[in-house]
């Protein structure tokens, strides 16, 4: 192997951990029905991602730094019909970095669920439970702060 050869090659590993960390990253998960409302990390292979009651048309925002002022929305979607979303997030090094983050949920005739973790790896899901209860659709969720600066400083 010539010099050349062996420079080539360790270029390219840091080129390619680049290109991985800047590869899309989704947070997937489900929402099913309960007895309590909460929300928890479980491994992709957890049956209740798969089994049990999916509840369709429950809103979930995705929020990084959660407890901070400058909090930032950087995800939201809509359950479909089986309870099945997913959370696309354009962070840099997101589900490589730590992130803190929280979800926020609300759907008509459930329950909202407020839960804090850190943005899990690739390999880990979702799963959001909801009590049936007297849940509202309407009315925002909370609003970014630094976007309402920014609106009101204008």
């Amino acid at each position: 192997m010539t010099t050349k050869q062996t420079a080539w090659r360790w270029m390219l590993v840091p080129l390619a951990a680049l290109l991985g960390a800047c590869s899309p990253y989704a947070l997937q998960g489900r929402v099913v029905t309960g007895d309590v409302s909460y929300a928890a990390l479980v491994d992709a292979s957890d049956p209740r991602l798969t089994g049990g009651t999916g509840v369709g048309g429950v809103e979930i925002e995705l929020w990084t730094d959660p407890e901070k002022p400058n909090r930032e929305r950087v995800s939201s979607a809509v359950s479909d019909g089986d309870g099945s979303f997913s959370l696309r997030v354009d962070e840099v090094g997101a589900g490589f970095l730590n992130y803190d983050c929280a979800i926020m949920t609300r759907g008509k005739g459930v329950e909202p669920v407020n839960h804090a973790f850190r943005l899990p790896p690739s390999s880990q899901r979702l799963l959001v439970i909801v009590k049936k209860g007297s849940g509202s659709s309407g009315g925002p969720l909370p609003e970014d702060l630094m976007e309402q600066f920014r609106r009101f400083n204008r």
